[in-house]
């Protein structure tokens, strides 16, 4: 991603981002207006690329632009732009459950510019996924005690300055089981997952080796432009289980006993394949 004059680099809160006042020449807005679009396509891009390598899924078929939050006070329609990332496959594992991505999982933000401060902001939107098996029987049995874990927002997200197009954001991972109640999370929004995807090289501490992740290419034109990338971190820690019970007791123990939390850094991965698309909130 190339800014105006220098990257984008937000500060990191539960919603809004507002990146540092950038210095530009000063011209008229309706000036702005007139010289700034075909430099703030690319600058307000997921990483520039040229077509390359072949994408490892089929394109999705469509991309849904529903989730694209609102935009704050003088972000100016033209130049901020909604981001749609869709995860088709890769793996997310962390402590003793190691799970291939099957189901899409779609991560939605936004890059905003305010044209009377000339600030660049980000405002992360929502993650949508569907929850996946990761534990067929807690208990040795495969229907009753299956568990399924679905990845949640746990309030952070930032973009900072970086050549790979890192991602920091916070996860918590939702446990889904009859008998663990509707809170049970690896994870919460105080002590959450904190990832640093990279499309570089990793350098975790060991046991884990550096894996590498792919730079944004152009996969796709027409009808609308969409990148391919792969988005990697394995140097990440998970903290243990919250707010899970049994029979009416704390079962936090057994969560972590049977996931193997909490996981130090080192230990744990996670690898997206991803498509990215965009459009100006003009364009929404």
């Amino acid at each position: 991603m190339i800014p105006l004059v220098r990257r984008l680099d937000p500060v990191s809160t539960p919603g809004t981002t507002k990146g540092p006042s950038v210095k530009l020449t000063r011209f008229s807005r309706r000036g702005s207006r007139l010289a700034l679009p075909a430099v703030l396509a690319a600058a307000l891009t997921f990483g520039l690329g040229s077509t390359a390598h072949a994408a490892p899924d089929p394109i999705p078929s469509s991309f849904d632009f529903s989730d694209c939050p609102a935009l704050p006070a003088g972000a100016d329609p033209l130049f901020s732009h909604c981001f749609v990332a869709v995860v088709t496959s890769g793996k997310f594992q962390i402590g003793k459950f190691d799970q291939s991505i099957e189901k899409p999982m779609r991560i939605t933000f936004a890059q905003t510019l305010n044209l009377d401060t000339f600030e660049f902001g980000t405002v992360f939107g929502k993650i949508a996924a569907d929850k996946m098996l990761i534990q067929g029987g807690l208990f040795g049995d495969p229907l009753l005690t299956a568990v399924y874990a679905k990845p949640e927002y746990a309030g952070s997200f930032e973009l900072p300055t970086s050549d790979d197009f890192r991602i920091r954001i916070g996860l918590k991972v939702r446990l889904i089981n009859p008998f663990l109640g509707s809170n049970c999370t690896v994870g919460t929004n105080s002590n959450p997952i904190k990832l640093d995807l990279t499309t570089g090289t990793t350098n975790p501490p060991a046991p884990n080796t550096p894996i590498s992740g792919s730079p944004a290419t152009i996969v796709q034109t027409s009808p609308i432009e969409v990148r391919a990338a792969k988005h990697v971190d394995n140097s990440f820690a998970v903290p243990g289980a919250k707010g899970c019970v049994f029979g009416g007791g704390v079962a936090d123990w057994l969560i972590n006993q049977v996931g193997g939390f909490p996981s130090a850094a080192g230990k744990n991965t996670m690898i997206q394949n991803e498509y990215i698309v965009q459009k100006s909130y003009s364009e929404l």
